[in-house]
């Protein structure tokens, strides 16, 4: 393993696991404001161990079966990676205790959601940061296999975890009025969105 793949690698653990103890607190602050979680505990259980197994199969195959990339890949993947972290940090920073992994709404409040920030040009920077990150942190350690498996893994879970965000914001006031007309991951990108509501944001 590279010094450059084990500082990420090192990295990418810390951050999921203050995470988790950030998610925490925001979830408890969100409930008490009247927000309510909509999401079953299976599915945050589910894409727990989806990360937990990411990261796994990343450090084996890097440690086991790394395939010698050429050195632009590497660089190229860990610069993506690094330049993710500079979105997570400005998500993080504009959502504020609107942050957790659990999908929570308040139908009862007006604009009870995030409009500025990175969402003044896409619903999904945490999503967008999440499939960025699978993708290149793998790389920058030779792992092609974890990174390709882990990614199609993802975009399932994206897939299902998008709609149940949109089903529930069918009921925000204001939301699709503001941020329907934005794409989900790609700025500047025109969409068609057969759903007359978007995808939710907390994510």
């Amino acid at each position: 393993m590279s010094p450059l793949f084990t500082v990420l690698f090192a990295y990418s653990v810390g951050e999921r696991i203050g995470e988790l103890f950030l998610s925490r607190r925001n979830r408890a602050l969100m409930a008490s404001r009247g927000f309510a979680q909509r999401e079953p505990l299976s599915s945050l259980g589910f894409m727990a161990a989806m990360h937990t197994a990411w990261l796994l199969s990343t450090l084996t195959e890097s440690s086991l079966l790394s395939t010698q990339l050429p050195s632009w890949i590497s660089l190229t993947a860990a610069a993506i990676f690094c330049a993710t972290q500079l979105l997570r940090f400005w998500t993080l920073r504009t959502l504020g205790t609107h942050w957790n992994v659990s999908v929570m709404t308040d139908s009862a409040s007006p604009r009870a959601f995030v409009s500025d920030g990175p969402y003044r040009f896409i619903r999904h920077p945490n999503y967008l940061v999440v499939i960025l990150e699978i993708f290149s942190l793998p790389l920058v350690g030779g792992a092609i296999f974890s990174s390709l498996i882990f990614s199609a893994i993802n975009a399932g879970v994206l897939f299902f975890r998008i709609r149940l965000e949109e089903r529930h914001l069918r009921d925000v006031p204001g939301y699709w009025s503001v941020m329907g007309n934005k794409p989900r991951f790609v700025p500047l990108m025109l969409v068609r969105d057969t759903a007359q509501d978007p995808a939710r944001h907390v994510g």
